[in-house]
C-alpha cells in the first residue's frame, strides 16, 4: 500500500465532515421558511425578497464579474420590484416589470449569447420568489401548496444525498455533476412521492393523488439542481457564493425549490382549480 493511499480518508469521513455543516444550515433555514409559509403576508414577502437578493447577487457573480455592479442591480431591482407587486397580487404587473428589467439588463450585453444569458439569469432569480408569494396568496389553499412544495424538494434533497452517496452506481450525467446517481435521482423521487403522501395525510387530502404530485415536484426539482449544475460549469464556479455552509449559496440551496415553484405556478396559471382538486 502507498503512503499516500494509507492517508487518504475513506469516503464516510468526507460524508460526516460535509454533513455537519449541512445539518446546522438546515437547522437556522427550515424554520424560517416555515414560519413565513405559516404566516404568509409580509413575512413570505420578505423572505421571498431575502432570497432574491441573495440570488440577484450570485447570478451577477457567477455570469458578469467584470461588470458586478449593473449586472445586480438590474436583477435585483427586477426581482424585488417583481415580488412587491406579487404580494399585492398583481403578479402579473410584477412579471412584466421584471422583464423590463431584464430587457435594459441585456442591452448591456454585445453578443447574442450574452443578451440571452442576462436577461433569461435576470427572470432565472427573479420569477420563482415573486411566483412563491403568488402562490402562497391562494388562499384558502395557498399554504398548503407551498407546504407540498417545502415536503417534496425536501425530501428529495435529502434522500438523493444519502442513497446517491451510500448506494452510488451509475452517474446521471458527469459533464454536469459528477457526484449525482440514478440511484439517487430514483431515491429522491421515491422520497419525494412520500413525503406528498404524509403531506396529504396532515391536510386530510387524497393521498394517493398527493404522492404522485410529490413525485412530480421532487422530480422537478432534481432536473433544477441539474440545471444549476449546468450554469456552474458554464461559468466555471463551484458554487454559486458561500453564504450558506455545507450548501454553497442561495442559488444552490434553492435550484429545486425554484423549479417546483415555477411548475406548481403553471399548473395553477393553467388550471385555477388545481387547488381546489387538492383540498376539495
Amino acid at each position: 500500500m502507498k503512503p499516500q493511499d494509507a492517508a487518504a480518508p475513506k469516503p464516510s469521513a468526507g460524508v460526516l465532515k460535509e454533513l455537519l455543516p449541512r445539518t446546522l444550515s438546515a437547522l437556522v433555514l427550515i424554520p424560517i421558511g416555515l414560519g413565513a409559509a405559516v404566516y404568509g403576508g409580509p413575512w413570505m414577502a420578505g423572505a421571498a425578497g431575502a432570497v432574491a437578493l441573495a440570488a440577484a447577487y450570485e447570478w451577477a457573480r457567477m455570469s458578469e464579474p467584470e461588470a458586478l455592479t449593473p449586472a445586480f442591480l438590474f436583477a435585483l431591482v427586477g426581482a424585488l420590484g417583481a415580488v412587491m407587486f406579487a404580494s399585492w397580487d398583481e403578479t402579473a404587473l410584477g412579471l412584466a416589470w421584471l422583464g423590463l428589467c431584464a430587457a435594459l439588463s441585456a442591452f448591456r450585453r454585445r453578443s447574442l449569447a450574452g443578451i440571452i444569458e442576462t436577461a433569461g439569469g435576470a427572470l432565472y432569480v427573479g420569477a420563482p420568489p415573486a411566483l412563491f408569494v403568488w402562490i402562497r396568496g391562494h388562499e384558502p389553499h395557498g399554504f398548503a401548496l407551498v407546504m407540498l412544495i417545502f415536503a417534496a424538494i425536501w425530501a428529495a434533497d435529502i434522500a438523493a444525498y444519502f442513497v446517491g452517496t451510500l448506494i452510488g452506481g451509475p452517474k446521471v450525467h458527469r459533464a454536469l455533476s459528477p457526484q449525482k446517481t440514478w440511484s439517487g435521482l430514483l431515491g429522491g423521487t421515491l422520497a419525494g412521492a412520500a413525503a406528498g403522501a404524509g403531506a396529504a395525510l396532515f391536510f386530510a387530502a387524497e393521498a394517493p393523488l398527493w404522492a404522485g404530485i410529490g413525485a412530480v415536484l421532487a422530480m422537478t426539482g432534481l432536473a433544477g439542481d441539474l440545471f444549476e449544475s449546468a450554469l456552474k460549469r458554464r461559468f466555471n464556479v463551484k458554487d454559486s457564493s458561500r453564504f450558506i455552509p455545507g450548501h454553497g449559496g442561495v442559488l444552490d440551496r434553492l435550484d429545486g425549490c425554484m423549479a417546483a415553484t415555477l411548475l406548481m405556478a403553471a399548473a395553477l396559471a393553467t388550471w385555477p382549480d388545481f387547488g381546489v382538486m387538492l383540498l376539495p
